[in-house]
């Protein structure tokens, strides 16, 4: 994109957004979006423009926002949306021929969680983290939307580490095999609205920020947010501490963090033994899950990602032989080997 057209655009999204664009400053943004920051009235926000990408991008992302500002309505701890000049939580530039989307949000001090130090992880973090999600299932009880097409998808109708789309698409048969062995069991579990409702669906250690000072911790990143079991949000994190904090030196930290994580939720929301219960289910279909997305282009010999490397050691053959992901005893023990 030519610097002019950058900059018209910038300047029409500041102007929609009451940001002065004087105060704006660049931020990376990811492989396509434009991110800039600015400071007014002792707040932090955050300025987003980014091109149409498809047909129902737009609606989709109405969706999501109208979801954040009802948690933000009700005090949840999440990034709060920024209403525009117009009160919309979205606004729309035209620019040679492209749409570009645009939107703001609060700025929040603290650092993601993967980056946080084993140490900090003590019983009361880990506890408030279970309640920051139990509170937003508790909201999702009474959520609903403004109008039928603000309503996000159903978990399998959408793309995730849950539903892969491309990746299963060139599945081996193994993985296929596995898979629908995971979801004949999970197709008979309830769906009532204790149960089953909008949920985040990628809360992994990426997906929220913790600040050690205030002790306090906010969900970000709900573009995944869907339909779906209230569980699937708990496994998501049971999931990622294995390979996040993966190694002998970590293991007090994975055999607590269920205790803590279940505690804390059960002081915001009630979660009975029957859905803890279910957790392996979750577990195994993510794994399966994330195998099948990263395997098609991984190789152990160039993969510089630590992440990707630990939670692949091993990977096929565990999925090939129907190990569990997570032994429910040590709540550490299969789920990755050491690095």
């Amino acid at each position: 994109m030519k610097r002019e057209t950058q900059n018209r655009i910038l300047e029409h999204a500041a102007r929609n957004f009451d940001a002065p664009l004087a105060l704006l400053k660049p931020l990376a943004g990811g492989h396509y979006a434009q991110v800039c920051e600015w400071e007014q009235d002792g707040k932090r926000y955050v300025l987003k423009i980014a091109p149409l990408a498809g047909a129902d991008e737009l609606q989709s992302t109405r969706a999501m926002l109208e979801w954040l500002a009802y948690l933000a309505a009700h005090d949840a701890p999440i990034l709060r949306p920024v209403f525009s000049q117009r009160h919309h939580l979205i606004e729309t530039i035209e620019q040679d021929g492209q749409t570009y989307l645009v939107s703001a949000s609060e700025k929040i001090a603290g650092v993601r969680a993967e980056k946080l130090p084993a140490e900090q992880w003590d019983m009361a973090l880990i506890e408030m983290l279970g309640r920051v999600i139990g509170r937003c299932h508790v909201l999702a009880q009474t959520y609903v939307p403004a109008a039928p097409a603000l309503t996000r998808p159903q978990w399998d109708q959408a793309d995730s580490c849950f539903n892969p789309r491309d990746g299963l698409s060139i599945a081996d048969d193994f993985v296929l095999e596995r898979r629908a062995q995971v979801l004949d069991a999970i197709a008979s579990l309830p769906k009532d609205r204790e149960s089953y409702g909008l949920a985040h669906l990628d809360i992994h250690f990426a997906n929220f920020i913790v600040d050690p000072e205030r002790r306090a911790v906010t969900l970000i990143d709900f573009d995944d947010c869907g339909y779906g079991w209230y569980m699937m949000d708990i496994a998501m994190l049971i999931f990622d501490v294995q390979v996040v904090y993966a190694g002998e030196a970590y293991e007090p930290l994975r055999r607590r963090f269920l205790d803590g994580l279940l505690t804390g939720y059960r002081q915001e929301k009630a979660l009975p033994t029957f859905w803890v219960d279910q957790l392996p289910l979750f577990l195994k279909l993510l794994e399966i899950g994330v195998y099948a997305m990263v395997v098609p282009e991984y190789d152990p010999q160039t993969c510089t990602d630590e992440w990707v490397n630990t939670f692949m050691a091993g990977r096929e053959q565990r999925i090939r032989d129907d190990v569990p992901y997570l032994d429910p005893r040590s709540a550490s023990a299969t789920a990755s080997p050491a690095p």
